[in-house]
């Protein structure tokens, strides 16, 4: 039994996903526009913080 085995750990990686010669991962996420219904919500939430920061340091 190795040490990492003693310990309760075991590799999160296989060998083939890191380094020089890793696979790409075909899960990444690629960038794009953002939907209006998300840019929305986005600034609520920015107004929201603001305003509770606001009343709390001016209020």
């Amino acid at each position: 039994m190795s040490d990492d085995e003693a310990d309760g750990r075991e590799w999160r990686y296989e060998l083939d996903e890191v380094g020089p010669d890793a696979e790409p991962d075909e899960r990444a996420i690629e960038p794009g526009s953002p939907s209006a219904e998300n840019v929305a919500f986005f600034l609520l939430g920015v107004a929201v913080m603001v305003g509770v920061l606001g009343l709390l340091l001016f209020g």
